[in-house]
């Protein structure tokens, strides 16, 4: 009689039957071969869209720290749904709208709404919060002399030097003519209430 010959990979000791859990809460919920009810769930079923502010492209919201973000679920189900949202898997709220009053880093992540009724189940599309990724790279400045002087030679030199004497010219010009204009005004009244 010959020995079967044994598998090298260890075998899953999974008992022919076995209870089905029950948990009030979908996302935790086990199936009865032990995966994951949620991965199972997302895989089976049609994925619903979840409005965004600011807008999701490709299932990301790509916004900076501290600004508000908003989730809401759109869909509509006869009879009313309990709406239930998750953050990484995890349950962070019920509702039809999530309000990120502040995005944080610790609220980075991945999430998504959960609906059900005595009918049905519906999941929505995972959206994914990040920050936006840099236009450009940064680049190291480039060094500066401590004391920078100005200087100027040739045609810019005598072209400003003539600039400034016509500057200081036409200044001198209008203060002397101002003074004279005055004088005669002053001259003027003085005749004219003797």
């Amino acid at each position: 009689m010959r020995a079967k010959p044994q598998s090298p990979l260890p075998r899953d000791t999974v008992p022919a039957w076995s209870p089905p859990t029950i948990t009030t809460d979908p996302i935790l919920e086990k199936d009865a071969a032990g995966g994951d009810f949620r991965a199972n769930l997302v895989n089976s079923l049609q994925l619903m869209p979840l409005k965004t502010f600011p807008a999701a492209i490709r299932g990301v919201i790509q916004s900076e720290l501290n600004y508000s973000v908003i989730l809401q679920w759109v869909v509509t189900m006869d009879p009313e749904p309990v709406l239930s949202l998750t953050f990484n898997g995890v349950p962070c709220g019920m509702g039809e709208k999530l309000f990120i009053r502040r995005l944080s880093w610790e609220k980075l992540g991945t999430y998504m709404c959960i609906a059900t009724n005595s009918k049905k189940q519906l999941v929505s599309e995972p959206v994914t919060m990040s920050l936006p990724e840099p236009i450009a790279q940064p680049t190291e400045a480039e060094p500066m002399e401590p004391d920078p002087t100005l200087s100027l030679s040739g045609g810019s030199a005598i072209g400003l030097l003539v600039a400034g004497i016509l500057g200081a010219g036409t200044l001198i010009a209008g203060v002397c003519f101002t003074i004279i204009q005055s004088l005669r005004t002053d001259r003027q009244r003085i005749g004219i209430c003797s």
